[in-house]
């Protein structure tokens, strides 16, 4: 996924993993692929996308494609349900997640519009039941607006934040939306001053879902669906699981493993169903600016301001990059796409138009595993290659390296983790390296290759590929200077970095890492031992040798677990959440005991390379748990909110 929206607030267990596989790590998640083939017609388009599916154990897709004026193609291709042998059709209905967030957002212009309400809304005034902890509040108090541009500094939600296990799939009464911002409160403690930086928070949006239907005086779902759905002749779409969806509904998948389907909280942050036929006729209102078939939705005005940035930091700077209100820039392909991306357990989906070429398309896929957000990056590539060709991008041209950029080189640690809580993953691999060749700045992954940035006036820069600024160079109150980088397609929206002495944090990640590769050593050594004791050979002191294997087992065994479960299971007491629960805490047990069993038998005779490489060992468990349990990250209850 463009934006990994679907589970970024479950990203615990698959950041953690990557500390243990450190060398498989990289700045560039995405390798670069070769240019999509040039399709003829929609039979070869559609035979693409099966190879695409099959290659990723993708059970199947549901499409469309639109220009301003007509649908090209709505359809599907493979299946709906593998169970009863379902295809996917026009009229498959799919859960499309994140996506709902448009829709928030254009209630909220439309409320607007009619001077119900107003986007720079204090929300301690529309909504002070809402408990928000500001620091600020006096001179940045939170608003509607920055809660839909993901600028209020809000945290983003834990896994037990997330689904509602006890309520009916089908209820048409879920729990109120003011009952979930007041039991869970962690997220809504502002950590930085409102209207700086970018980071993205489900939570947010469930707020400013819960401010648009207590300004409307009916459900947010009542709102949408009479509002903007019915009227657009979407007759099926809805955020609840009407008759009519659970009808059409396609089975959602993991790794070919059926997801079962559980109500989310959070219900404006992604709970719309929809079809590739219905969301053929959002695209094209879009397109449009707010209008379909003499419906008007809303005026131009509020599609404008719908995709412009407005309260961060970056953007009073002068960058038009960004996430505006339920909608980003997405700016990995020469022409600038705008729209959004999501997904939920079993569903990944993503609409986009490109306002420059008139031209638009949706489409979802039902499975959520590492290989379908594969499949989705290349078919996102191919419906885009298919849509715009012969359209021609018109990049804003390169300019001079301005004068005193030398001054903007440096390392930048990543300053707006999306959960506070996973900051010691950010403190690791999070920075960028800025440098300058000839006339190019390039700004450097820690671990990854560096991306030119081309100047385009001032203190702005964009890359190879996007048409206009992605990336700008300004200061902080503090006159600390700051970076806001995008760089699709690992770095797909403006994240915010702050400039550092980077001798800190480069002795932390080599301890980190030292640290792990003394771990697995252990693993590579039981390989030698173990056999040889099996074979009656004589180990002394074996003790020194088995605990801290069972340390670095254990941190494996739970993340393993925890990355091969779907995050449906995670949130829930189950096997999975248990197994990373009691793993990590007997990763720090025996880590303790490991180093104590070293220290106690320094003086008995035993090989001094063993000695000296249990020692090691041992000593890097124990630096690893410390580091870990200062981030709070042993005996985590998954199940629980954090």
């Amino acid at each position: 996924m463009k934006l990994n929206l679907q589970h970024r607030g479950l990203a615990a267990i698959t950041g953690l993993i990557a500390m243990l596989a450190f060398a498989a790590c990289s700045g560039d998640s995405k390798t670069a692929s070769a240019p999509p083939p040039v399709l003829a017609n929609v039979d070869e388009l559609k035979s693409a996308v099966a190879a695409i599916l099959k290659k990723n154990n993708v059970p199947g897709a549901g499409i469309a494609l639109v220009t301003k004026d007509h649908v090209v193609w709505t359809g599907g291709v493979g299946k709906a349900d593998l169970a009863s042998n379902r295809d996917v059709t026009a009229d498959t209905m799919f859960r499309v997640g994140s996506i709902t967030k448009g829709f928030v957002a254009l209630s909220a212009l439309q409320l607007a519009e009619h001077g119900k309400l107003s986007l720079d809304e204090k929300v301690s005034d529309v909504a002070p039941e809402i408990p928000v902890v500001n620091p600020w509040a006096a001179t940045n108090p939170v608003t509607l607006a920055q809660l839909l541009e993901h600028t209020a500094g809000f945290d983003d939600f834990s896994l037990a934040e997330f689904y509602d296990f006890d309520a009916a799939p089908d209820d048409p009464h879920p729990r109120p939306l003011l009952w979930t911002l007041t039991h869970f409160t962690g997220p809504q403690h502002v950590r930085w001053r409102p209207g700086s930086r970018t980071s993205y928070s489900n939570p947010g949006y469930g707020l400013a879902g819960y401010i648009v239907e207590k300004t409307a005086g009916v459900p947010l779902e009542n709102y949408i669906a009479g509002n903007i759905l019915r009227p657009l002749m979407m007759a099926h779409s809805d955020m609840r699981l009407t008759p009519a969806v659970k009808d059409e509904l396609a089975q959602g998948y993991d790794n070919e493993k059926p997801v079962p389907y559980f109500p989310i909280f959070l219900r404006p942050a992604g709970e719309m169903k929809s079809s590739p036929n219905e969301m053929a006729r959002f695209v094209r209102m879009m397109l449009n600016r707010g209008e379909l078939d003499g419906v008007r939705i809303v005026r131009p005005e509020s599609i404008a301001r719908m995709e412009t940035p407005e309260t961060s930091l970056a953007a009073r700077a002068g960058l038009k990059d960004g996430y505006g209100l339920g909608n980003y820039a997405d700016d990995e392909e020469p022409l600038t796409q705008r729209g959004h991306d999501g997904g939920i357990d079993g569903f990944l989906s993503r609409y986009a138009y490109v306002p420059e070429a008139g031209v638009g398309y949706f489409f979802s896929i039902n499975d959520s595993s590492a290989s379908a957000a594969h499949a989705v990056h290349e078919i996102e590539q191919l419906l885009y290659a298919y849509m715009t060709h012969g359209a021609q991008a018109h990049q804003e041209p390169a300019t001079k390296l301005p004068t005193g950029a030398s001054e903007w080189t440096g390392y930048y640690q990543f300053a707006a983790p999306r959960e506070q809580k996973l900051r010691c993953l950010d403190l690791l691999l999070g920075g960028e390296f800025v440098s300058v060749k000839g006339d190019t700045m390039r700004a450097r992954p820690v671990l990854g290759s560096a991306r030119p940035l081309i100047p385009v006036g001032d203190n702005q820069f964009r890359t190879e590929q996007s048409e206009a600024a992605t990336t700008i160079f300004t200061t902080d109150g503090k006159d600390n200077p700051v970076m806001v980088l995008t760089a699709p397609p690992d770095i797909p929206i403006p994240e915010y970095y702050v400039k550092t002495n980077p001798i800190w944090p480069m002795i932390r990640l080599v301890l980190v890492f030292g640290a792990i590769v003394l771990m697995l050593s252990s693993i590579l050594f039981a390989f030698i031992w173990i056999p040889r004791k099996m074979l009656g050979a004589r180990i002394e002191h074996l003790a020194i040798r088995i605990l801290p294997l069972l340390a670095t087992l254990s941190l494996i065994a739970a993340f393993a677990m925890a990355l091969t479960s779907a995050p449906v299971y995670l949130a829930r007491e189950g096997a999975a959440s248990l197994t990373y629960f009691i793993g990590t805490i007997a990763f720090a047990i025996f880590s303790l005991i490991g180093l104590a069993l070293v220290l106690g038998s320094w003086q008995a005779q035993i090989h001094r390379g063993v000695r000296i490489h249990s020692f090691l060992v041992a000593l890097a468990c124990v630096g690893l748990t410390s580091y870990l349990a200062y981030w709070g990250q042993l005996g985590v209850r998954l199940w629980q909110p954090w």
